[in-house]
């Protein structure tokens, strides 16, 4: 995600107990989310903080680009 979003860090949170047997969740971390801290318990407040004050269309269009492009660089980088 650093080479291809320019996004720093990002924490990667493994799920075997859901109905898809194995998930991986992608997290990144963003500037505006430094003033919740950087511990693993922050998630849960960034994740809350954006539900309530950042849910736009354009908000939401934004990450589904972002997803897109991801998909398709991992594709072109990591799959023969």
């Amino acid at each position: 995600m650093r080479e291809a979003l320019a996004i720093e860090g990002v924490y990667l949170f493994q799920n075997e107990d859901s109905k898809y047997e194995f998930h991986l969740w992608f997290f990144p971390r963003l500037p505006w989310m430094e003033r919740f801290g950087r511990k693993i318990e922050s998630v849960r407040l960034i994740i809350k903080y954006a539900k309530e004050n950042m849910v736009t269309d354009k908000v939401i269009r934004n990450i589904k680009n972002h997803a897109l492009f991801m998909r398709k660089w991992l594709k072109a980088n990591f799959v023969d």
